[in-house]
């Protein structure tokens, strides 16, 4: 039987620990190499046809810097859809760097494009965390703000030079601050309602964020017509691009949103032995990215939802939550627990439902490991209350014995005794005399049987007064060491290790041909050890005879553990350790 592992060491799988290249690694660094390789595409042919290389660079550099942003966040948390925004934001920026590459065909995916970032960015900010946009009022702003980017600038491109160019840059600007007007009405909802610790991390990406989308439009309207140098305002506004990115994934990094990690490591992770339910719950947070997860075990016999330490989970209460959802774990029709995870962090639920379905395995696993466990510990003090009973019944017998029987026999034989000296010197006093002297025999017979079942010392003053009475009778050298405190000893702890000391010299006596014996108590931790050491021929084991077999049953029955090292000429010693406490 292996050793058990502690909850708190239990080994993790390294895909759970994030040390195994898998799909989503390989696609990422394959989006990686295509992003590099159309970022060098861009500069040769900019560098080429362009009469702006500062302008190419720079794009180019801003493309790389969000498409950085985003396999980094995608592959920390891949269901969610951070990552995948910051992606496309990076292709908007290449798409809008086709207007400084010099051939005129190019120019009309810059008109289309030109302000896509910027969409790109409401979007980002109302879906942040979760990566999915959450309620009427953010999706209408999504929608506003992307058909007043590319719509738009393209209906401007297909209008310029005509009257309608005018109006339509007039509608464009006001559906604009109305798209970036709605977001702030969003960010400041989530602010208000949000927890102190969720409210300091996102305050300063929402103050950024809803910054750089209003200043991005603003800059080349004011600082151009002042005539302030082009290549300055292409800086400002890359520098203000660049920081969204960078901006998202330090929220992503630093603002408590843990990596996720592939559903096949939790099977593994869950299949190790030793898992405790801190520890699942610990590896399903992992795998889903939500480090305030938390799983509730459903305890049929009470009818009610528990946690880990066994106390009451109050559903209702989570449900009225309306920042956290509630997922039920079913193995076939039966329920076997809950997952309850932040909704604002994982918008989709099918992650978590996916997780559910293998951690709902181990929960039945272990549902039935703890019935297993209430049976065993309801068989172990079952076996511990029929030593009790037994070790009463044998105090009762050898009370009985000691007080009825022996006392009836000691006088019986006062009263030959009496009826004796009165006969005088007559043939009744002779066979008066054999009857005294014969149940004097019984009565001493019966006080050695007393003394079998149960020592008076033993019951009158305690284990080590017991111990020593039986050193007295032996006739090898015995020494007694002993480091005790029987007050802290249970009655059949007790007699359990007295019948043991006793089972060990008898076979010595017998048996060992020993010249010397040691017996050694010692009493740390809650658990008493007990050593019985011989100097003869050894040989012994447990199954040899009833005695010792009888005794490790009484061992083990209370918990407890017995050994015997017996090697030939070598002599045997007998080790055994009790709990104090029954």
């Amino acid at each position: 039987m292996s050793a058990p592992v502690s909850p708190l060491t239990s080994p993790t799988p390294r895909r759970l620990q994030g040390g195994r290249t898998g799909s989503l690694e390989l696609a990422l660094m394959v989006v990686a190499v295509f992003t590099a390789l159309l970022g060098i595409i861009v500069i040769a042919v900019g560098s080429e046809q362009s009469g702006e290389p500062f302008a190419v660079l720079a794009f180019v550099a801003l493309a790389w810097i969000w498409a950085g942003a985003g396999i980094c966040a995608w592959w920390r948390r891949p269901t969610n859809g951070i990552g995948g925004l910051l992606l496309v934001g990076s292709l908007s920026i290449f798409l809008m760097s086709t207007g400084v590459l010099g051939p005129p065909s190019m120019n009309w995916l810059n008109a289309i494009f030109a302000t896509t970032p910027l969409g790109v960015a409401i979007h980002l900010l109302l879906a942040f965390p979760s990566g999915r946009v959450r309620g009427r009022l953010s999706a209408t702003a999504v929608v506003l703000g992307y058909v007043t980017c590319i719509v738009f600038d393209t209906a401007r491109a297909l209008t310029t030079g005509t009257p309608a160019f005018e109006p339509l840059s007039f509608v464009q600007s006001v559906l604009g601050v109305t798209a970036m007007a709605m977001t702030a009405v969003v960010l400041a909802q989530r602010l208000q309602s949000a927890d102190a610790a969720h409210r300091r991390r996102l305050l300063p990406l929402y103050t950024y964020g809803l910054l750089a989308v209003i200043c991005l439009p603003l800059i080349p309207n004011v600082l151009l017509p002042m005539g302030l140098d082009f290549d300055i305002v292409i800086s400002l506004q890359c520098v203000l691009l660049a920081g969204l990115p960078i901006a998202f994934l330090f929220g992503v990094l630093r603002g408590g949103f843990s990596r996720t990690a592939p559903l096949e490591a939790l099977s593994e992770w869950l299949a190790i032995r030793g898992a405790s339910r801190p520890a699942v719950a610990q590896a399903l947070a992992t795998t889903v990215g939500d480090d305030t997860l938390r799983v509730s075990y459903w305890d049929a016999a009470k009818g009610q939802y528990v946690d880990e330490r066994g106390e009451q989970v109050l559903r209702d209460q989570l449900l009225s939550d309306r920042d956290r959802a509630w997922l039920q774990v079913r193995v076939d029709d039966d329920v076997v627990g809950a997952v309850d995870y932040d909704a604002r962090m994982i918008a989709e639920p099918g992650p978590v439902r996916r997780a559910a379905e293998v951690l709902a395995i181990a929960l039945d696993r272990e549902r039935l490991t703890a019935q297993l466990l209430v049976s065993n510990q309801a068989l172990s003090r079952s076996r511990v209350r029929l030593v009790e009973a037994a070790d009463r019944e044998r105090s009762r017998i050898a009370r009985d014995l000691h007080d009825g029987l022996q006392m009836q026999l000691v006088l019986l034989a006062i009263e030959a005794q009496t009826i004796a000296n009165t006969a005088g010197g007559s043939a009744v006093t002779d066979d008066i005399e054999k009857l005294r002297r014969g149940i004097d025999l019984a009565a001493a017979d019966l006080r050695r049987l007393v003394h079998d079942v149960l020592p008076a010392a033993l019951l009158e003053r305690g284990l080590l007064a017991a111990t020593e009475d039986l050193m007295d009778r032996l006739s090898v050298p015995t020494t007694l060491e002993a480091d005790v405190d029987e007050t802290m000893i249970s009655t059949s702890t007790a007699h359990t290790a007295y019948f043991i000391i006793a089972e060990a010299l008898a076979n010595t006596v017998k048996h060992a041909g020993a010249s010397r014996v040691r017996i050694a108590l010692t009493q740390r931790d809650g658990r008493i050890s007990l050593d019985v050491e011989d100097d003869g021929v050894g040989g012994a084991r447990i199954g040899a005879g009833a005695g010792l077999r009888g005794l490790a049953d009484r061992v083990d029955a209370l918990s407890g553990t017995i050994s015997i090292r017996s090697e030939p000429l070598r002599g045997t010693r007998v080790r055994v350790e009790l709990p104090c406490a029954s």
